[in-house]
């Protein structure tokens, strides 16, 4: 079974940015360009939290400050979906679930 390429989520707290209503945003499956679109834009941050702003704004499409404008739920929510998207590896030697890492550079 092959898992969507996109996935639109509803915001419970639609935002306006710029006189533009964002009330849903669309996630797009990442392929390895997005991979290293994301790791040149990580460059140097070490918050997890603009880590996960900087993953959200690449899958969307959507501005960091628009991201940055999300209530806290949709935040979290948009987060568990694009982590999602990654794969869940196996801890080496363990045999144990290891959490998905953002690639950072």
């Amino acid at each position: 079974m092959t898992s969507p390429k996109t996935k639109t989520l509803r915001l419970h707290y639609p935002v306006t940015v710029e006189d533009r209503e964002v009330s849903e945003v669309t996630i797009t499956r990442p392929k390895v360009k997005d991979l290293k679109a994301m790791d040149a834009a990580l460059d140097g941050i070490k918050d997890k939290l603009d880590q996960g702003i900087v993953m959200a704004a690449t899958l969307t499409g959507l501005p960091p400050e628009v991201i940055e404008e999300l209530d806290a739920e949709d935040f979290t929510k948009l987060s568990e979906e694009v982590a999602g998207f990654f794969p869940q590896a196996k801890a080496h030697g363990t045999g144990a679930p290891s959490l998905p890492k953002p690639p950072i550079g």
